[in-house]
């Protein structure tokens, strides 16, 4: 069993996202033709031995072999088979961790026993030990316990804002084996409740946020009417709170703060349902996606290709509830107990706190690159003590990448790809610009886990062959990525209905009853096996860092009085990443001019700020296909322009908080990028 005393062995160099560990041990793929010779891999088990010894082999073989070598799987080869090396010793010691029980909240506890002062997590002036928040998460344990409130297995959600009380009650709440739903802060109204009701929660811990709060009250008569309890954690309270809330200063609580055993969460299986991450996806209201204590502690080895470990902080403003923040970000300190610093996100302030923290990592998406480019160059950028080693996310573009690093003097750019419910993901290990990670030919020979093929831009599936299979998109070609499904490479689904789940699976891709996941988004790769991210399919577009699903748009656009159709879609946006989001809509004849004051009001009232239409074009007629489904790419294609369409056009003011007219003036605005979306 692994405990404090050997934790600090677990430590270990991977290449790329911990799930392609687990493949590569259980890969069903021959390497053959290796200098005349073949590898195989017996059954669907991969020969450990034989890899080893292949690789121990390649280190004396004659220059003319070597060169056989990098001519057919190119000039990294041999970096290339030691990385994998060092992946199936990873996988070896995850599956002993697994076989042990052992959950990421096992990091946590083993480093609070060895280093209880080591500093965990720092906020605004705070500065919190792994002691101190471990003391407090079993206090809050121990207070649940005792009130029967929630038994192992049950499900209870986290609705806060970055902050130090969030760590406490994701502690907490592990060590009782409970399962955690975190909700989106910027929900409200229908889709908020939708989300408590898909998760069964039974309580749900409230930052103490007035924001948050009122999104709550809102909802308390259906959340007495469904039995869920409602906490606001914090102290220091200016207002009293709503009826049907129990406040909870945790630092407060008059509650033991020994252990909690760790037979209580053992009750709790280790490929149980751990975590809930609510994803958009393209079927309306958000879904909330299965993530089981295996994949959490596969996640909480990431950043262990990169070198992290006790010694690094990891500055952080995306938020918690995305398993950006929480996974790739916070799950990996702990396992290295290491430090987290916890902010919200201001490009005014961002390099301050990454010298205030001491960071030596940060974690960003694409937005954030941007807004920091834009900010007026300062005498003290890029100057940072200790080093600031790399910087790790994803949605950089190649056009500002290499300024980007440049300026602020980042040691690394680890771009990734993923998604919260992916069974894989890829990483740039090697710095190549635009990249979010390589492929490689032995690799690639070794497992064949990622393929990318043609496909139909409009449903977002793949297009296939005579023979039934789909069609292979060669280097250079934009095509759909798909992941292999194996007995390890799992695709664990979402709390929904059987058919969203099966939405994500292709099955004969390369031959007869395979199984693939569909990762809805296109991808490039080029003749070295460097992957490069296009654009994302279906009903779903990405604007400030957030995924918006169309149809969950549409459904609240068709709640406003007289609306009698509505297609929402994304648009691109000069100088912003991502695609803003615009409506087309058509009015029943019989309904009175459209009213831009009151039409704002509504979207802002059911919708967070970032999937509100930023603009809408007013139609007499929808455009349709021969199926009678809407057009999106025509639409998408002639965006928002007023000289090239003639419909009514508005933009969403904020600052008057309305829809204005959309002229050749704010077109300007917008394109040189004075007009705030």
């Amino acid at each position: 069993m692994c405990n404090s005393n050997n934790l600090h062995n677990i430590r270990v160099n991977v290449q790329s996202f911990t799930t392609i560990l687990f493949f590569i041990i259980e890969c069903s793929h021959d390497l053959k033709g290796l200098l005349g010779q073949s590898i195989i891999m017996s059954g669907s088990s991969f020969n450990r031995r034989v890899l080893g010894a292949t690789v121990a082999t390649l280190a004396g073989l004659p220059v003319a072999a070597a060169g056989i070598l990098r001519l057919k799987y190119g000039p990294t080869v041999f970096q290339d088979l030691v990385q994998l090396r060092k992946s199936i010793q990873l996988g070896k010691e995850l599956e002993t961790l697994l076989k042990n029980k052992f959950k990421v909240i096992d990091f946590f506890e083993a480093h609070a026993k060895d280093t209880p002062e080591k500093e965990f997590v720092l906020y605004k002036d705070e500065v919190h030990t792994y002691g101190d928040l471990d003391r407090q998460a079993n206090q809050l344990a121990h207070f649940v316990q005792r009130g029967a409130m929630a038994a192992p297995m049950d499900t209870v959600a986290i609705f806060m804002l970055n902050e130090p009380n969030y760590i406490v009650s994701w502690l907490a709440f592990n060590k009782l084996g409970l399962r955690l739903a975190l909700l989106n802060i910027h929900l409200r109204g229908d889709v908020l409740l939708h989300c408590i009701k898909a998760c069964n929660l039974k309580m749900i811990a409230c930052g103490n946020d007035k924001r948050l709060i009122k999104a709550l009250e809102d909802l308390m008569p259906d959340l007495q009417a469904l039995g869920v309890k409602v906490w606001v954690l914090g102290k220091n309270f200016d207002h009293d709170l709503p009826f049907g809330m129990l406040h909870i200063d945790v630092k407060a609580l008059n509650e033991r703060s020994d252990p909690i055993p760790r037979s209580v969460r053992d009750q709790q299986p280790i490929d149980d349902d751990a975590l809930y991450v609510f994803t958009s996806g393209t079927s309306g209201l958000p879904k909330p996606a299965k993530n089981p204590h295996s994949r959490q502690l596969g996640a909480s080895y990431i950043q262990a290709s990169f070198g992290l470990d006790s010694e690094d902080v990891v500055y952080t403003t995306l938020p918690m509830y995305h398993s950006a923040a929480l996974a790739i970000g916070f799950f990996n300190v702990v396992r290295v107990g290491g430090t987290i610093a916890l902010s919200d996100f201001s490009a005014r302030r961002f390099w301050d706190d990454v010298r205030r923290y001491r960071a030596t990592v940060i974690q960003y998406i694409g937005e954030t690159c941007r807004y920091l480019m834009a900010q007026p160059p300062r005498i003290d950028d890029g100057k940072y003590s200790p080093k600031l080693r790399y910087a790790i996310g994803n949605g950089l573009r190649p056009d500002i990448w290499e300024a980007f690093q440049r300026r602020f003097n980042i040691g690394h750019i680890a771009e990734f790809y993923g998604a919260t419910e992916a069974t894989f993901s890829t990483f740039n290990m090697d710095g190549k610009v635009g990249s979010v990670g390589r492929y490689h030919g032995i690799f690639r020979a070794l497992t064949d886990i990622v393929v990318i093929v043609q496909c139909h831009v409009q449903t977002a599936q793949p297009l296939r062959g005579p023979d039934g299979l789909c069609i292979l998109t060669p280097p250079g070609e934009t095509g759909l990525m798909l992941f292999r499904l194996t007995d390890k490479l799992i695709f664990h689904g979402y709390l929904a209905k059987k058919s969203d789940q099966e939405k994500k699976i292709v099955r004969n891709v390369k031959k007869n009853g395979d199984r693939f996941f569909n990762t809805g988004d296109l991808m490039i790769h080029d003749k070295d096996g460097y992957l490069y991210f296009m654009d994302r399919l279906g009903d779903t577009f990405r604007w400030k860092g957030e995924n918006v699903a169309t149809t969950e748009v549409t459904h609240v656009l068709n709640l406003y009085p007289g609306i009698q159709e509505t297609n929402v879609y994304g648009v691109e946006v000069p100088g912003q990443d991502g695609k803003a989001g615009m409506a087309s809509i058509v009015f029943k004849t019989s309904q009175r001019p459209f009213d831009p004051n009151a039409f704002y009001d509504h979207v802002v009232r059911s919708l967070p700020l970032y999937a509100c239409p930023k603009f809408l074009r007013i139609m007499s007629e929808m455009q349709i296909t021969g199926t009678f489904k809407h057009k999106k790419t025509d639409l998408a294609r002639e965006g928002f322009d007023p000289n090239v369409i003639s419909d009514p056009l508005f933009f969403m003011d904020t600052d008057k908080k309305t829809y204005a007219p959309l002229d050749n003036d704010v077109m300007r605005k917008i394109i040189i990028g004075k007009a705030r979306l």
